[in-house]
């Protein structure tokens, strides 16, 4: 593993973290979020995180309960930095694909925030969340 990087323009103003880890929970709705207790989940769907030019940094899919739970190393990201302003995540599957009376084209798209960090074993792990999915028809 490589050396822990820091959240922020240096190791005095920022916070060290030796993994990323994205956390996003998926609902069958035009926006991502759950409308209702009744909501369905959006299982198996797609989850891209992107970081400047569309570049795929890691995909990984939800599971059964529209939940998906990611790592990526810190050297992945680091000329992406500040990450929130260049970072996205993108859900790859289209929304008829769990409720046909929703768009067959398209995706939805977040941009991220920092939830704080975690500590796993000796490793420190950055935790980012969606800022709130939109559609986007266009993707």
């Amino acid at each position: 593993m490589g050396g822990a990087v820091y959240v922020g323009r240096s190791p005095n103003g920022g916070v060290r973290f030796d993994l990323l880890g994205i956390r996003v929970n998926l609902y069958c709705t035009l926006d991502g979020n759950m409308a209702s207790r009744d909501t369905p989940p959006f299982r198996g769907a797609d989850v891209i995180f992107e970081c400047g030019d569309n570049e795929v940094i890691f995909k990984a899919r939800s599971n059964d309960y529209g939940f998906s739970y990611s790592f990526a190393m810190p050297e992945s990201v680091m000329p992406f930095f500040p990450l929130q302003s260049n970072c996205n995540i993108v859900v790859n599957t289209t929304l008829s694909s769990c409720n046909s009376t929703l768009p067959s084209v398209g995706a939805l798209q977040s941009g991220i925030k920092s939830v704080g960090t975690s500590v796993v074993g000796n490793l420190v792990v950055a935790n980012f969340v969606p800022k709130g999915f939109l559609y986007n028809s266009s993707i």
